[in-house]
């Protein structure tokens, strides 16, 4: 394999372990404290210190091995589960519909989708604007 390409993986492996720790340690801790807020504020929260963490760079998670989403997945999950108060064994795809959140990874998916439209209809950034090129096709008058 191509160095690059070795280092691209790891560099995906150890963040998205990273986020896994953070993100396990802060559901723990709000599991602590769950009885002190009403649900939405712990929708909030869970919000603003969890999910963040995975949306943030989440594009680096394209083409990451299945392992390590299906534990991004896991997170989601509990964090779902932690704002509705639903119990560890209880499915969760109805609670993540009810929050209006996407699975992990459709969530990627659907960042860079706006990511590239975004720059595609010159409402990004300059910097994003000029990573893309674009190739006209069909018909012209």
């Amino acid at each position: 394999m191509h160095e690059s390409v070795i280092r691209n993986s790891q560099m995906q492996c150890v963040f998205s372990l990273i986020v896994l720790k953070n993100s396990f340690h802060t559901i723990h801790n709000l599991c602590k404290v769950r009885f002190l807020l009403t649900k939405e504020q712990m929708k909030l929260v869970v919000y603003s210190m969890v999910i963040s963490c995975l949306d943030y760079c989440n594009c680096l998670y394209y083409g990451i091995a299945e392992k390590l989403l299906n534990q991004l997945q896991i997170v989601q999950n509990s964090a779902a589960k932690l704002v509705t108060g639903k119990y560890k064994y209880d499915h969760v795809d109805r609670y993540l519909h009810d929050l209006h959140w996407l699975q992990v990874k459709k969530r990627i998916v659907f960042k860079i989708a706006l990511l590239s439209y975004t720059a595609i209809n010159g409402l990004a950034p300059l910097y994003i604007q000029d990573m893309f090129s674009y190739s006209y096709q069909g018909y012209t008058p």
